[in-house]
């Protein structure tokens, strides 16, 4: 599988299972920059609100219902929702500091 491009430098360094664990609300880095990247954050809460609302409402209606139609359609749907988590954009963060910079007054 290809690399993804990193948005700070501009080189082909991140990798398929690092653009899954950026939808997963983990960071991660570039190998050639060291920038820190996260994926979009409000567009990433508002997939994981749709996420978890298919999962609630069809996984309640295939209970009550006892239908196997609706659980079909949950996980249909949240296969759907995971592939289109994956295309969210990268965001850069800032770096992390060390502790002693932010304990030191000024």
């Amino acid at each position: 599988m290809s690399l993804i491009e990193c948005p700070s430098c501009n080189k082909e360094t991140i990798t398929f299972k690092q653009k899954l664990l950026a939808g997963k609300w983990v960071d991660i880095y570039c190998t050639n920059c060291n920038s820190r990247f996260c994926d979009q954050p409000i567009v990433l809460a508002l997939m994981h609100f749709i996420v978890t609302w298919n999962i609630l409402f069809f996984g309640y209606m295939a209970f009550r219902e006892s239908s196997i139609a609706y659980a079909a359609a949950m996980f249909i749907g949240w296969f759907i929702l995971e592939f289109f988590i994956y295309y969210i954009p990268l965001t850069r963060l800032r770096s992390k500091k060390p502790q002693t910079e932010n304990n030191t007054p000024k």
